[in-house]
């Protein structure tokens, strides 16, 4: 794992495929740090190269004013 600019988080996997698994612990990197960009690459399909750019949004929050439906 690596810092890169001072702003993006790098993980590397060597996997068959890149899961939701590496995508959730490049989001819990974002989270711990506070950087809002990260990049999984994964070396493990050789020859080729599988990457993912991954941007932390912020969300929306709704509304909380809903009117009451209790009947």
């Amino acid at each position: 794992d690596f810092i890169c600019f001072e702003k993006i988080v790098l993980e590397l996997k060597t996997a068959s495929k890149l899961a939701d698994e590496h995508r959730a612990q490049l989001l819990n990197y974002l989270n711990a740090t506070g950087f809002e960009l990260g990049l999984l690459v994964n070396f493990g399909q050789y020859p080729g190269l599988e990457y993912e750019r991954i941007a932390k949004t912020q969300r929306i929050k709704p509304k909380e004013d809903f009117p009451d439906v209790s009947f």
